[in-house]
């Protein structure tokens, strides 16, 4: 077969005049020759051989659809093969009679009232084509004898079986106007035919991909579609099942509710014999009445196997918070208005800026702000924008395209903006972020899109920011290291975070804290800790804060011997601490005190004293043996430090 559509000739001109169409007007046709049973066999051979519709006539047609399985178009007898038939007759002063299937004895009853002539009818019925020509024959003979018909007139089934010696039997021909329009309908039907293919193999490869189980019923709960999920989860075949009641699926699956009420059912957990699914019931209506139902299912136990994925790739990639604000301890009743302040905080969108010393946990409270967030089950991203030089710190937080840089990953690579969509993207030191990378940050926040590397195009983050800082960022500013603008947009809310020596009541609490914990972790078996090393920590200024703690004691749980801590090695732990401390402090100082122009040495020099001499202007005026005037237009702006401290804790 060359094409999908084959023409099934019933007689040797109609093959003719159908050839000569094709290559006239270039029809997609192939064309065989059969009459009745020969023609039915020769639609069959054309079905094998890939047909998809097949044309023919009168009752080789019908035969023909009574064998095949694909769709057959019928060459419809016209007026003008009726009067083609007939008017030669008349002429000849033949009496005439028609054999055939009603809407050919119509049309011809129809040509002969315009002729003005008397046609006598045997009209046909399906079943004649193979079982009753016996009784046809009869009607023809006795027409023959009654009437005096010596002229029938019908298709090449009449001509086959109608074998009277003194009979003129006349075949009713198909022009090519008859012929034409068959062959425009199966080209339309063939059109319609693939679209609704396409549509289906669509609707298959849904059905066998997704993850949910289907199944479908009819009216009175029999299945009529199972998919491929649906199959693996009852543990039963389509084929067992097709056309059964839904019980031969599983008989806890209840369904008479949906088909009576016509109403759905969602999200219903159910107990069978395969285990626990998920279930959504939903009916099927046509006008108002109820036709069906569909069902998806999902077995419980690989939903939570997708959780687990889930959660195992982003915890991989340190994309969740593990810490709640709970997780905070405190006795301090400054520190449990900062940990309700900053639930209220979690309530909102805005950006956060936490600020605080080294050590003090501002990670813990971003982490706990997501958890307690309606974000809280996007992504958690953190970054350290002082551990990357600025160039990787760019590349990682906007992402690139492939070839945006000499080294740039195949395929480019996905931002931490773009990670952290419909989540919380938290930035730590952001006080050391570049100029640079701060205007492109700005950018960010004002407009939430972001741009690759190498790329033009803008992609839309949802994102919230918490930033965290251990230094002064409005005294950066003020430096002009840090843009104005963009301290304004991070500090929309502000989270102050208390340094450990300022929350001495927390100090035993966190001691026992992590010593409990190290003790367990590293399976040391220290009966208790001793109390002088508690006194001793306690009267400690701890500037590492909670993360000095939290070293010092792992250090120290893992220097005992024999189950006991011993105080002298753990003094020399602290002393040697603390006059590291010292000496960085003395070091940063001195460094930072003779750093910059002869100015700016001078506004350091008078801060300082401004500042040992709690403020008072006078006193550092005769210290330093210089006048009143100087102090004041160089500690104008210190005099306002302590104010601000004071207002940024008052909101505790």
């Amino acid at each position: 077969m060359k094409n999908k559509i084959c023409l099934v000739a019933t007689y040797k001109e109609l093959a003719i005049l159908a050839r000569e169409l094709r290559k006239e007007l270039g029809l997609p046709i192939d064309i065989l020759e059969g009459n009745l049973d020969e023609g039915a066999l020769q639609a069959m051979k054309a079905e094998k051989a890939g047909a998809k519709i097949i044309i023919s006539r009168g009752g080789t047609a019908s035969m023909i659809r009574q064998n095949v399985k694909i769709p057959v178009v019928e060459i419809r007898v016209t007026g003008y093969d009726m009067f083609s038939a007939i008017y030669p007759a008349v002429r000849e002063g033949r009496v005439l009679g028609i054999l055939g299937y009603q809407n050919a004895v119509i049309g011809c009853r129809t040509a002969a009232r315009i002729l003005g002539i008397t046609m006598h009818e045997v009209i046909m019925v399906m079943e004649d084509i193979k079982t009753d020509w016996d009784w046809v024959r009869s009607q023809v003979k006795y027409l023959m004898d009654k009437y005096g018909v010596n002229t029938f007139i019908g298709d090449t089934s009449v001509m086959t079986h109608l074998n009277f010696p003194q009979l003129d039997v006349r075949l009713i021909t198909s022009c090519r106007e008859s012929i034409l329009p068959a062959v425009e309908d199966a080209i339309n039907l063939l059109r319609v035919q693939e679209e609704e293919q396409k549509a289906t193999q669509r609707f298959r490869a849904i059905l066998n991909f997704v993850q949910d189980g289907i199944l479908a019923t009819d009216e009175k709960g029999y299945v009529t579609l199972l998919n491929p999920a649906a199959e693996k989860i009852f543990k039963v075949s389509q084929e067992e099942v097709m056309g059964q009641p839904i019980a031969k699926v599983s008989p806890k699956i209840q369904i008479d509710d949906v088909l009576k009420s016509g109403k759905a059912e969602i999200g219903q957990l159910q107990k069978v014999s395969e285990g626990h699914i998920l279930m959504n019931r939903i009916p099927i209506h046509v006008d108002e009445d109820v036709k069906g139902m569909v069902a998806t299912f999902q077995a419980v136990a690989e939903i939570q196997a997708a959780e687990r994925t889930i959660r195992q790739s982003l915890y991989g990639k340190g994309l969740v918070s593990k810490y709640t604000l709970s997780d905070i301890l405190t006795a301090d009743p400054k520190m449990n208005r900062l940990i309700k302040v900053a639930r209220d905080y979690a309530l909102t969108g805005a950006t956060v800026l936490i600020q605080g010393e080294s050590g003090t946990g501002k990670e813990l409270f971003a982490q706990g702000i997501h958890s307690h967030s309606p974000r809280s089950r996007g992504p958690f991203v953190a970054v350290n924008c002082a551990a990357l030089s600025p160039q990787l710190l760019e590349s990682e937080l906007f992402g690139y395209v492939e070839g945006a840089f000499t080294g740039a990953k195949k395929g480019g690579k996905i931002g931490l903006f773009e990670l952290a969509h419909n989540g919380t993207i938290f930035l730590d030191e952001i006080g050391d972020m570049d100029k640079g990378l701060q205007a492109r940050l700005l950018r960010v926040l004002e407009e939430r899109r972001v741009m690759r590397l190498g790329s033009d195009a803008l992609i839309p983050v949802n994102i919230r920011v918490i930033a965290a800082t251990n230094i002064d960022l409005r005294k950066q500013v003020s430096l002009g290291h840090f843009r104005n603008d963009l301290y304004y947009r991070l500090n929309v809310l502000n989270l102050p975070i208390i340094a450990l020596r300022d929350r001495r009541d927390d100090i035993p609490l966190l001691t026992m804290h992590f010593f409990n914990h190290f003790n367990h972790e590293h399976n040391r078996g220290i009966r208790e800790f001793p109390k002088e090393i508690a006194q001793l920590f306690s009267g400690y200024s701890w500037p590492g804060n909670v993360r000095e703690m939290k070293n010092i004691i792992e250090r120290v749980v893992l220097s005992a011997e024999g189950g006991q801590i011993h105080m002298p090695t753990v003094r020399l732990m602290v002393d040697e601490l603390q006059t590291i401390q010292n000496e960085r402090a003395g070091s940063s100082e001195d460094g930072e005190l003779l750093s910059g122009t002869f100015q700016d040495i001078k506004r350091r020099v008078i801060r300082r004293v401004l500042k040992e001499e709690d403020w008072n202007k006078s006193r550092t005026a005769r210290r330093l043996g210089i006048d009143r005037m100087t102090v004041d237009r160089f500690g104008d702006e210190s005099a306002n430090e302590p104010k601000m401290l004071q207002q940024g804790h008052n909101m505790l």
